[in-house]
């Protein structure tokens, strides 16, 4: 990989990596110059420049770690150093950085590059230690200090945000001789600036909404309204609501919300499914509203600390949401409505029944329909099936469904019936479709027959048994055949 191309990476790498230029150290000893000695003299003058110069490199890193210090990064250091070909000879943890990941000592973290990688968040691992190496490899174009903020994991497991500052020190070839870092835990910070980030979206979205503290239910209002101001303050959250609730939600919902506004069951339900929400209508506002309770935080050992109340105004949603039903019905009624019976159609049965689970399927007809439209016309055949429909409908409960199947037959799906109760049931209607008169004057005898299949099963499944049945039926006419499957 070429320069850029890893300059590149280091820049886009994890966290906020940034660089910046290093201070100067410039008050360190200098070295004597041995054309100032005489030649006998040139190995004692070369063994005090090399003294000195160890001594300017201690003095110099000494430097560094206060320049760290003083930019606030101090709560823990790592220092490694290199050879003249830039391997890595050592790798070292302050006590501050054991201290701030949870590990007692030396044997509990090793001072070694290994444990540096060891307390990396799995899912960044790889990718900070190849940032690190990078950069240890292109340290020439880089400035002396560069930034990084990432996450890393404490020995008990807690995941903490840390923002590091990493220093090259270089000899005087140019070559690498120690990278030093420092680390600050910024968790709380991290955390702060997240809940800020929430609060304010709970803010925007929520008519009024308050932080609660789940220990003694106290409370910080997030925001408010002209209807919640005018409540008597509570120092318990709920109570404040329910106060709320008997002041400005109408009676009707007062049962449902105050048994809603119970700490335990709230808590519970946030535990299983991270939210709960109840919707009432205000009569001071004259307005719908959502309340919702959500999780805030938690706490260092996983249980609920705060947990966040919203009210959302719905109204306006909830009438553009009765507009679209209100086109819904319209329009079933348009195309699953029969238009001479007035009643479910087969298209009905097609799109919104076929599948559905049921325990009867009733098929019947007219007997000698044919012959009804031969003495009182078509118009006193279409009267006919009008009065046999409405007595259908009228004779099944509403959650049943009763549908013209096509010309004179007709369907009844049934969904919760005994079989005793259904061979009373078509028994009653048989008897009660013989009353049915079409015109006075003719002498016509309106009769049905029925086939009915009653068994738990899907609609699809029960219509062949249920038309079998009907076609044994129309051998006798005026009677009902029932099958179970």
């Amino acid at each position: 990989m070429d320069k850029e191309a890893r300059l590149t990476l280091i820049k886009n790498g994890v966290g906020q990596f940034t660089t910046e230029d290093s201070v100067n150290i410039d008050d360190t000893s200098p070295l004597f110059d041995p054309l100032d000695y005489p030649p006998e003299q040139k190995e004692l003058i070369n063994e005090c420049n090399r003294r000195i110069e160890a001594a300017n490199n201690k003095y110099r890193v000494a430097r560094f770690r206060e320049d760290m210090f003083a930019k606030g990064l101090q709560s823990g250091l790592f220092f490694c150093s290199f050879d003249h070909n830039e391997k890595m000879t050592s790798f070292e943890f302050s006590d501050e950085t054991r201290q701030m990941l949870g590990y007692s000592g030396l044997e509990d973290l090793p001072n070694s590059f290994d444990s540096w990688v060891k307390v990396l968040v799995p899912e960044e691992k790889e990718e900070l230690v190849k940032l690190f190496w990078d950069s240890i490899a292109i340290h020439h174009d880089l400035p002396d200090i560069t930034h990084a903020t990432f996450r890393m994991r404490k020995k008990n497991g807690d995941i903490i945000w840390v923002t590091g500052a990493g220093r090259f020190i270089r000899r005087e070839d140019g070559s690498l001789e120690f990278y030093m870092g420092c680390y600050r835990d910024i968790t709380a910070q991290v955390e702060l600036k997240e809940h800020v980030r929430i609060v304010e979206a709970i803010s925007k979205v929520f008519n009024f909404s308050m932080f609660i503290d789940v220990k003694d239910m106290s409370y910080r209002m997030i925001s408010t309204n002209k209807y919640v101001e005018m409540v008597p303050k509570c120092p318990d959250a709920l109570q404040f609501l329910k106060d709320n609730v008997t002041e400005s939600v109408a009676e009707s919902f007062h049962q449902s919300l105050f048994q809603w506004l119970d700490k335990d069951k709230i808590l519970q339900a946030l535990e299983e499914h991270g939210k709960t929400t109840m919707e009432f209508y205000s009569e001071s506002a004259n307005r719908w509203f959502n309340g919702i309770f959500m999780i805030g935080d938690r706490d260092e050992n996983g249980k609920i600390a705060h947990i966040v109340y919203g009210c959302a105004d719905t109204t306006d949603a909830k009438l553009q949401n009765l507009a679209q039903q209100k086109i819904i019905s319209k329009f079933e009624a348009e195309v699953y409505t029969d238009s001479l019976s007035k009643i479910r159609n087969r298209r009905y049965l097609d799109e919104k029944l076929i599948y559905e689970p049921c325990n009867a399927v009733v098929m019947a007809d007219i007997d000698h329909f044919k012959m009804v439209n031969d003495t009182v016309g078509h118009q006193g055949g279409d009267e006919a099936i009008q009065k046999v429909a409405r007595l259908l409908e009228q004779s099944v409960r509403c959650d049943d469904v009763v549908l013209r199947y096509g010309g004179d037959e007709f369907m009844i799906i049934f969904f919760d019936i005994t079989k005793d109760g259904l061979q009373k049931k078509l028994s009653a209607i048989k008897q009660a479709v013989r009353t049915i008169t079409i015109d006075p004057g003719a002498d016509v005898l309106i009769t049905m027959s029925f086939g009915a299949a009653y068994g738990m099963g899907l609609v699809s499944n029960m219509i062949a048994p249920a038309d079998q049945a009907l076609y044994d039926s129309k051998k006798v006419r005026d009677t009902f055949t029932l099958v179970e499957i």
